[in-house]
């Protein structure tokens, strides 16, 4: 420790921490052109027990004042690779107080014990992301530090934020509606296939879904999809914004009807919004899943929410017809493989080689 350096220690986070974990959350916002915290109220831990089957959340304190100083998560997941059943650490929630930096010394011990934490059966590499336009912590993190797990780039990943809209769209040819039992255990088989197909395939938690949609032409299931509401454990809270949408905002919201494209929200306020799921079509049925979608933006409107959170590969085969027929504000981010064993780096390569061909199914819930 350097002279006047304020002595740190690192230790797991306890339920009594939990406060102060949400206080952190909603004071430090993502980085990027509109600055967002991920909140989880009324709860920490009892929201991440819904979306992980283990966790492990690191503080960093003063070692006198027990004054905190930052933090981060591992979440464990199922997931498959190469068809294998695994179990995928998600690394996320690396949150610093205000005016704080991370001495390299705890950056290494909080390392030190992410690796300690990993039990059998799980994956040789971590999952994370990072959003594209925070290009000093990419920089920093891909060039890596002494006691760090190499991250290794993966694949793009865009966000896509769609409005929600009071007018039910047409349809020509394609019948749309609530999914039976029957026709939601339908689509989850063909997800399934899509899912073992897969090199990598993290299917999210399962949760209780706000509504289930299935695509129709007659009689005949092409595309189906699902919402997923988590604002009653994690929310999304707008903290502001930079660049040009610092003044721009007004401008924007002003077109945004005409366009098509959200709202921008005012800073402090949450986004009323859902993520879709297990968004699923049968081969050459790209238009039946665009048709669903802007079914499903018009049915989210009813459930009082004001956008529809879509997530997929950057070359994802359906993203082209996304862009062309959805307007939609879109965010990227990078997902990265954490290296713990050497044995990750090959993993890595493969994993690359395979998005390049749509071979990854990462599900935005999972994130």
């Amino acid at each position: 420790m350097r002279p006047g350096e304020t002595a740190l220690r690192v230790r797991p986070a306890r339920p009594d921490d939990d406060a102060a974990i949400r206080r952190l959350l909603r004071e430090r916002a993502l980085d990027g052109a509109i600055r967002l915290s991920l909140t989880r109220e009324p709860s920490f831990f009892a929201s991440l027990d819904r979306e992980s089957l283990r966790h492990d959340t690191l503080l960093v304190e003063e070692a006198d004042t027990g004054a905190l100083v930052g933090m981060g998560t591992r979440q464990v997941q199922p997931a498959r690779l190469e068809g294998a059943e695994v179990r995928l650490g998600y690394l996320s929630q690396v949150r610093l107080s205000p005016g704080r930096r991370l001495p390299r010394r705890a950056m290494v011990e909080a390392w030190r014990q992410f690796a300690e934490s990993r039990q059998a059966r799980e994956a040789p590499f971590d999952l994370t992301s990072i959003t594209r336009d925070n290009l000093a912590a990419r920089r920093l993190l891909e060039r890596g530090l002494p006691g760090q797990p190499p991250y290794r780039p993966l694949a793009d990943y865009t966000v896509r934020t769609l409005p929600t809209t009071r007018r039910p769209p047409s349809s020509t040819g394609i019948e749309i509606r609530e999914a039976s039992e029957a026709q939601w255990t339908e689509l989850q088989a063909l997800r399934r296939r899509r899912l073992d197909a897969a090199a990598l395939a993290l299917p999210g938690p399962t949760a209780p879904l706000a509504l289930r949609l299935v695509a129709l032409r007659r009689g005949r299931l092409l595309a189906g999809l699902g919402l997923l509401d988590a604002s009653p454990w994690r929310q999304f809270v707008v903290q502001g914004y930079r660049g040009p949408l610092r003044w721009s905002r007004p401008l924007a919201n002003l077109a945004a009807p005409w366009i098509g494209t959200p709202r921008l929200p005012r800073a402090g306020q949450a986004l009323a919004s859902a993520s879709v799921v297990s968004l699923v079509h049968q081969p050459d049925e790209e238009p039946a899943a665009v048709a669903l979608l802007r079914h499903a933006a018009f049915h989210a409107s009813r459930l009082g929410l004001d956008l529809l959170l879509v997530g997929g590969l950057a070359r994802d085969g359906l993203a082209p017809w996304l862009d062309r027929a959805l307007p939609a504000r879109r965010y990227g981010t990078r997902l990265y493989a954490v290296a713990w064993t050497p044995a990750a780096d090959a993993w890595a390569e493969a994993l690359r080689e395979a998005a390049r061909h749509d071979a990854l199914q990462v599900e935005l819930s999972a994130l």
